[in-house]
């Protein structure tokens, strides 16, 4: 994320509802506490699609072992996989709004989460 003031134009909004702020602090915290849990996470991008000012991908993430605390789930050690879809919107070179999807019940389905058992229940 050191590229970031590079590639996020200043007035970035971020439209996932899992993000603490909808701005460029927002992302680079969300980010950081995901690399932080999940250190070995191998991202591959499966299918990616631009037209105008909109780029969209999916993603299948590899993220290795959970080894910290994540979203309020102490580290389990267990190997977790997900998937993600990504919608970004480029203006002057650069991303200036995002819309996306992360598999939040396959990570809390793998590592026992009792948040989602209260979901399911």
């Amino acid at each position: 994320m050191s590229v970031a003031d590079e590639i996020f134009h200043p007035d970035y909004i971020d439209h996932m509802p899992i993000m603490e702020t909808p701005d460029r602090a927002g992302l680079l915290k969300s980010v950081e506490a995901a690399r932080k849990a999940f250190p070995d996470v191998k991202p591959e991008i499966i299918a990616e699609i631009a037209e105008d000012d909109w780029v969209a991908i999916a993603v299948y993430a590899d993220g290795g072992n959970h080894e910290d605390v994540y979203m309020g789930i102490p580290a389990t050690g267990r190997h977790v996989t997900w998937t993600e879809t990504h919608f970004w919107r480029v203006t002057e070179g650069k991303i200036k709004e995002h819309y996306g999807n992360v598999s939040m019940f396959e990570i809390h389905k793998t590592l026992g989460s009792h948040q989602l058992n209260d979901v399911l229940a």
